[in-house]
């Protein structure tokens, strides 16, 4: 018997595959790639964040930097926005 999603399972689902869409894949550097992580529910939708994962196997200190949005919004009606740092901070603080 399949199980029927809560309301708020199917828009988290809904959400996390639009973070992703969005957000996730490899970088122009080749060995990195960016990943998409949900923080949790906000009153406006639901905050991701994005972090760089190196595949390449040097040490941390001898990788790349990368500067951009530190993740994304993705609101109930659906759209998604990338959200600065200071910004993130802010909505990271009101995490349900």
């Amino acid at each position: 018997m399949k199980k029927e999603l809560s309301g708020s399972e199917s828009t988290y689902s809904a959400a996390d595959r639009r973070a992703q869409d969005h957000g996730a894949g490899p970088l122009a550097v080749e060995g990195y790639q960016q990943v998409v992580e949900l923080c949790g529910r906000v009153a406006d939708g639901w905050l991701f964040r994005y972090r760089i994962h190196c595949s390449l196997n040097i040490p941390a200190h001898e990788q790349e930097s990368f500067a951009g949005a530190a993740g994304c919004l993705v609101a109930d009606d659906g759209l998604v926005r990338d959200l600065s740092g200071p910004m993130f901070m802010d909505m990271l603080r009101t995490v349900a």
